[in-house]
């Protein structure tokens, strides 16, 4: 029973310093659930999950938006797609808020997923020039497994390719769907990025 106590406190504490390796700015974690700390932090009211609407109502300021656009620009290029494929992705996934945490642990600008973040070897998901390289090198990729279909890699992108290949398509998850509908939207009938 006590080898048992011993290994779940190994676990724990492994889990622990797992999470540590993004928590930003020096802060140690607590018993505040990420509602509280956000009402703390932005003087609002605690809410259960963040809403797109309220994430599309900040608006950045007009120099991080240039900053932003700049990166898109290199990395996108970098990557093979095209800028304002990666520009309307921000756009729907964070409203350009490089401090955005998505109701599912996606981080940062593109809402990069933890592992996806960490399979290219970033440290700092909340880094505008480390988020969007991660995005697009994954976007990218996403692209490729799915024949240049730009709905199946965004699917892709924010659910997992696995979910695509099993539903032969976009999956009929809401935040999936609305999150491919949305990005299509504003980039017109071209389904293909290049």
């Amino acid at each position: 029973m006590l080898e048992n106590m011993r290994r779940i406190q190994q676990r724990v504490d492994q889990l622990k310093k797992s999470c540590n390796q993004f928590n930003r700015r020096g802060h140690t974690p607590s018993d505040k659930t990420f509602a509280s700390a956000m009402s703390e932090a932005t003087g609002k009211s605690e809410s259960n999950k963040i809403s797109a609407q309220s994430i599309k109502e900040t608006q950045p300021s007009q120099q991080l938006k240039t900053d932003i656009d700049n990166l898109v620009e290199k990395h996108a290029n970098e990557h093979g797609l095209k800028p304002e494929l990666v520009r309307k992705l921000i756009a729907i996934a964070s409203g350009y808020n490089p401090d955005a945490v998505g109701t599912n642990g996606q981080l940062g600008l593109m809402q990069v997923k933890p592992e996806i973040f960490r399979q290219f070897g970033y440290t700092n998901p909340f880094d505008p020039t480390q988020n969007i390289s991660a995005g697009t090198q994954h976007l990218s990729q996403m692209l490729q497994k799915n024949g240049g279909d730009v709905s199946l890699a965004l699917a892709a992108y924010n659910s997992d390719p696995a979910s695509v290949k099993r539903f032969g398509g976009v999956p009929p998850f809401p935040d999936t769907q609305n999150f491919v509908s949305q990005i299509l939207s504003g980039l017109g009938s071209d389904n293909k990025n290049k």
